[in-house]
C-alpha cells in the first residue's frame, strides 16, 4: 500500500550509516539495495527472499538510465524529466520482476512511447 512504501522510504535514513562500505540494509522484512548518485541515493527496496545479487544488477541498470534523461544528477533535473525515467523503470521491471533488457533497448522502448 503508499502507506506502506512511504513508512519503508522515511525509514531508510534512519538505517544508514556513515563509514560503511555496504551498499544494502535489512531490517526483519525487507531488503534496501542502494547506490549514491552525487547527492542523491537510487533506492531498491526488496524482500529478504530475493537474490541480491539480481538486485543489485538491477539497481545498477536503474542508475544507469538516469544519465541518459537527466544532465544533472539533482533533484530538480529528476523531477522535469520524471516521466521518462518512469516509462525506462518501467521498461527493467515488470509486475515485480526483472526483464531481460539492457540499455539500448530501454532507449529504443521509451522512445516508441
Amino acid at each position: 500500500t503508499k502507506s506502506r512504501i512511504e513508512g519503508l522510504l522515511a525509514a531508510f535514513p534512519k538505517l544508514m550509516t556513515t563509514g560503511k562500505q555496504h551498499t544494502f540494509v535489512e531490517t526483519e522484512s525487507v531488503r534496501y539495495v542502494y547506490q549514491p548518485l552525487d547527492s542523491l541515493f537510487m533506492l531498491l527496496i526488496t524482500t529478504k527472499a530475493s537474490n541480491i545479487l539480481e538486485d543489485l544488477e538491477t539497481l545498477r541498470l536503474f542508475s544507469r538510465v538516469i544519465p541518459e534523461y537527466c544532465r544533472n544528477l539533482d533533484e530538480a533535473e529528476i523531477l522535469d524529466n520524471s516521466f521518462n525515467l518512469i516509462f525506462a523503470f518501467d521498461e527493467i521491471v515488470a509486475l515485480g520482476y526483472r526483464e531481460s533488457v539492457n540499455l539500448a533497448q530501454i532507449r529504443s522502448f521509451v522512445e516508441m512511447d
